[in-house]
């Protein structure tokens, strides 16, 4: 029988790193698993438990909190599904202070590692796609395909904004920009897991690709098709 693949996909924000791990994984009969959503998720838990922005975070707030990653890749956090909430405003804000926090990356890291190793043992996939900001460099770096999609500024700015002005035709592509660079600033810069390739990740620029060009490109990669394979 094949191992169990591990395929970490890590990247700035506004990349389109989950849809792209998706479309990988859809093409590939992987399971699909976001770092992002088991965030929010742990942040979404902290606010219902009284916890308010602004606040520090009081020790063992989250301890006892269980996530349980569902087959059709939904969670449930201490056995409610929370749903569409994870979108909100409030829990973006929540997850970016909360996820700069050792004992929140911890947690979050030991999900992530447990449902794969949960995955693993049930067999009923080949293996298992993690997106997120440190997947290759932290969390599985063990993993054996590894890639860092990034794309320009620009670009990335471009794509949020079209997607954010759907819902809000207030929102200017200067802010989104202004965003993104602070995002990509801190990520970078953190003491805790900074958003960076790791030295044999695959760096795929998907700035003038298309998503099909750049689910090609992955998928050529595990296939043994990639360049230098």
């Amino acid at each position: 029988m094949a191992p169990f693949e591990v395929i970490a996909l890590d990247g700035p924000s506004g990349v389109g790193k989950s849809t792209t791990a998706r479309a990988l994984a859809r093409r590939l009969g992987y399971f699909f698993l976001s770092s992002g959503q088991i965030y929010r998720a742990l942040a979404w838990s902290a606010l219902r438990r009284g916890w308010e922005l602004g606040q520090v975070p009081a020790s063992g707030l989250l301890a006892d909190v269980r996530i349980e990653i569902q087959p059709n890749g939904g969670l449930h956090v201490n056995g409610e599904p929370p749903g569409g909430a994870l979108n909100s405003d409030e829990i973006s804000r929540a997850t970016s202070v909360l996820s700069t926090l050792p004992e929140v990356r911890a947690l979050s890291n030991r999900v992530q590692r447990d449902t794969v190793a949960a995955l693993a043992r049930a067999g009923h996939y080949p293996g298992v796609i993690l997106e997120g900001r440190d997947i290759g460099t932290v969390v599985f770096p063990e993993a054996r395909h590894k890639f860092f999609v990034t794309a320009s500024t620009a670009v990335r700015a471009e794509r949020r904004f079209r997607e954010l002005a759907q819902d809000d035709p207030t929102v200017t592509l200067e802010a989104v920009t202004q965003a993104l660079e602070e995002r990509d600033q801190r990520d970078s810069e953190r003491d805790l897991a900074p958003l960076r390739p790791a030295p044999e990740a695959v760096i795929v620029d998907t700035s003038n690709l298309t998503l099909e060009q750049v689910v090609e490109r992955l998928a050529a990669e595990v296939q043994g098709e990639g360049a230098g394979a």
